[in-house]
């Protein structure tokens, strides 16, 4: 469980820490623009202006982990708001199930994360007319890991997890947490037009 933990922070810092680096090569999401995960297991529409991320780690056939991410305009705070949409198929390297997911996110970690760190509850709801389960952290990060002085910043998360029969997918979006609430609505046309293409 630890050696996981530790796989899955590792994986966030290393999406934050390589936002700036690939932004200038990649194209801006049009208006509209459709995306449909590898796999055809879910499709959605991006938000538009928003960057697609290139795919770190294994290859989705063999970490069973199908999606995108994209990422907005950095911030005032140094920060780049990004979303997520992943499946995470049966047998991939990372969770076993949508309850181990859940478990692992929507408490904090005893010896990690920061003061003032803070969760929600985790609620039922519908996405795409099927239950899921929404939960919220606030936390804190640092824009400039590698300075000496650097101060931590509240940012702002919102996870929808939703279960499927081999698998389960995740929404999450991920901002500062004093533009959290003006790129909200970003996240909410991808929620809205999610659509699993699969039971």
């Amino acid at each position: 469980m630890i050696k996981k933990i530790g796989i899955c922070l590792a994986a966030g810092v290393a999406l934050s820490l390589s936002v700036h680096a690939q932004r200038s090569a990649m194209p801006n999401t049009r208006s509209g623009e459709k995306y449909v995960a590898e796999g055809k297991y879910f499709k959605c529409v991006l938000p538009a202006g928003w960057q697609k991320l290139d795919i770190m780690g294994q290859p989705p056939q063999e970490g069973k982990v199908y999606g995108v991410d994209v990422v907005g305009r950095t911030g005032t705070e140094g920060i780049a708001p990004s979303i997520s949409v992943k499946y995470y198929a049966r047998h991939n390297k990372l969770f076993k199930s949508a309850e181990e997911f859940l478990r692992i996110h929507s408490k904090p970690i005893v010896g990690l994360g920061l003061a003032g760190d803070k969760y929600s509850s985790v609620t039922a709801i519908r996405l795409a007319g099927r239950p899921a389960s929404k939960f919220e952290r606030r936390k804190s990060t640092f824009a400039r890991p590698r300075q000496v002085k650097n101060k931590p910043i509240p940012v702002f998360e919102r996870y929808i997890v939703l279960p499927a029969r081999d698998g389960f997918f995740v929404l999450n979006y991920y901002c500062a947490f004093s533009e959290a609430k003006a790129n909200l609505p970003s996240f909410e046309g991808v929620v809205n037009s999610f659509e699993p293409l699969i039971k």
